[in-house]
């Protein structure tokens, strides 16, 4: 083994980048790069565009609490290991311990990544997962996957006029191909894509990467078909709440838009015809400078950066462990980040010690570290998942979620861990179970958190709150990508309606 380990690390040493990686970090962006980009630059633009999209949403404005990890990786073998493959440049990844984009580069000029470096088209890339950051971190709703990727490609092309006028909308230059294509991707493809992309393969005869493009760009001209409506994203709303397993999408689309899918097509080919036609120009209001600091990242932070991403991302594989072992050799000692990264990975193997023994390192050095809390309260309830007879376990539990939510009030995960390992007392939940259910009823939370969000079924039952019950389960089933939730959300419908037999033979 300390042979292996000795070849790998003069393998690091020889293939070490000739030119300098950069660090850079701003109010709500850290950017590490393998390669030497212009760091201020990217993340002041960066600045400005999540300002402009957070404003044209009518979101709040504050600085994000957690600032979002961007990462420029010139490893395709670390890169793939962290993507779910595919044709993929760039990735969003969330989860307790912090949240990521990734970008993949390659020096082979015959790769597709080999781009990735140009400086709009890094800019474009970087905009697009920023928007699903903002989505997955502000906007109440859920949304369907096409309008998800038609929207970061709707505000990635973003543009200012002057201080306080944006200008959302141009064509991103694949997508100019839809002016001139004589057949896009079925309507219907499109559109019932919720939760998972279509089988590109059994909806066109085009190649996979053909198709793929087909099914982003019509996403975008479709988000700018919404986002040009009366009524915008709320419409959209209405399609998905009003779309259920006994109707069809089409009819469905129609109470909402007015149109079925082929006038739908032919208003939207027409739009993109019009020059100039797709451009819309808001007011966001003015810009503050951004101050960026600037510096070269040091080898171990490079490894220690790759590390995170392995441990908190990657997949369970001899090759993934592989790569952690090489990235191990350089990184830097125990941070915050690498140490949160631990605990996530012995989460996500179900290692619960592992998790309190990574987190307490951390809550040493930072008492009220919100991620630190948010896991060592995800352990506390697997515990209880595997084990519902220990009373202690469900104390400790409710607790963990508790001083989470101290730290993180507007965690929506927390407060339905602190709903979930809540028992009843006398005839009524406790207060603070009631308070957590109460916030995810007022925030929409089970549109928001399709799967996690069954876990109030039994509270809501116990409140008698069984519209809202019949709402988080029909949720569930629409956007859940998991054939073995049919039969929880099956078990939960029957359980509403002998509740419901029982408040009838009680009148």
């Amino acid at each position: 083994m300390a042979t292996l380990l000795i070849a790998l690390a003069l393998t690091l040493l020889t293939t070490t980048p000739s030119w300098a990686a950069t660090r850079a970090e701003s109010d709500n962006f850290i950017l590490i790069s393998d390669a030497n980009v212009d760091g201020a630059e990217i993340l002041r633009d960066l600045e400005r565009f999540r300002r402009a999209v957070i404003s044209d949403l009518g979101l709040t404005t504050r600085t994000d609490p957690q600032k979002l990890t961007l990462s420029i990786i010139d490893d395709t073998r670390v890169f793939e290991a962290v993507t779910p493959g595919g044709i993929t440049a760039a990735i969003y990844l969330r989860s307790a311990a912090g949240e990521d984009i990734v970008i993949g580069y390659s020096e082979d000029p015959d790769h597709f990544l080999h781009r990735a470096l140009e400086r709009d088209w890094l800019r474009l890339v970087l905009r697009h997962e920023v928007v699903h950051h903002i989505m997955e971190e502000r906007y109440p709703r859920k949304l369907p996957i096409w309008l998800g990727e038609g929207m970061a490609d709707y505000y990635a092309t973003y543009d200012h006029d002057g201080e306080n006028l944006a200008v959302f909308g141009r064509a991103l230059p694949d997508e100019d191909e839809l002016t001139r294509v004589g057949s896009w991707l079925p309507m219907r493809t499109i559109i019932e894509s919720m939760a998972q992309y279509p089988d590109y393969a059994a909806a066109t005869t085009d190649s996979l990467f053909r198709a793929q493009r087909l099914y982003y760009g019509q996403s975008w001209a479709l988000a700018h078909f919404v986002m040009t409506e009366p009524g915008g994203l709320a419409n959209i709303h209405r399609f998905v709440d009003g779309w259920d397993e006994a109707s069809d999408s089409e009819d469905s689309f129609e109470r909402v838009f007015g149109l079925r899918y082929g006038p739908l097509e032919e208003r939207v080919r027409g739009r993109l015809g019009k020059p100039g036609g797709t451009l819309r120009v808001r007011e966001v209001g003015a810009a503050a400078p951004s101050a960026v600091s600037t510096s070269v990242a040091s080898e171990s932070m490079l490894a220690a950066n790759r590390l995170r991403l392995l441990l908190s991302y990657g997949r369970r594989d001899n090759v993934t462990q592989a790569l952690a072992d090489e990235a191990e050799l350089f990184a830097s000692a125990d941070t915050t980040e690498t140490t949160l990264a631990r605990a996530l990975q012995s989460w996500r193997l179900g290692d619960w010690d592992g998790v309190d023994l990574f987190t307490d390192r951390v809550l040493e050095r930072l008492p009220e570290e919100p991620r630190a809390l948010k896991l060592r309260a995800k352990a506390a309830y697997g515990r209880v998942s595997q084990n519902q007879m220990d009373d202690r376990l469900w104390t400790d539990a409710r607790d963990a979620a508790i001083r989470g939510l101290a730290a993180a009030p507007q965690d929506a995960q927390l407060h339905l861990f602190r709903v979930a390992v809540s028992r009843p007392e006398t005839d009524r939940l406790p207060a603070p179970a009631l308070q957590s259910l109460g916030w995810l009823i007022r925030n929409d939370s089970h549109l928001r958190f399709p799967h996690e969000s069954m876990m109030m079924i039994p509270a809501l039952l116990y409140e008698g709150k069984l519209d809202h019950a019949d709402a988080v389960l029909d949720s569930a089933q629409r956007w859940s990508d998991n054939a073995s939730d049919s039969f929880v959300i099956d078990r939960f419908r029957s359980d509403i309606a002998d509740r419901r037999r029982d408040a009838e033979t009680a009148r």
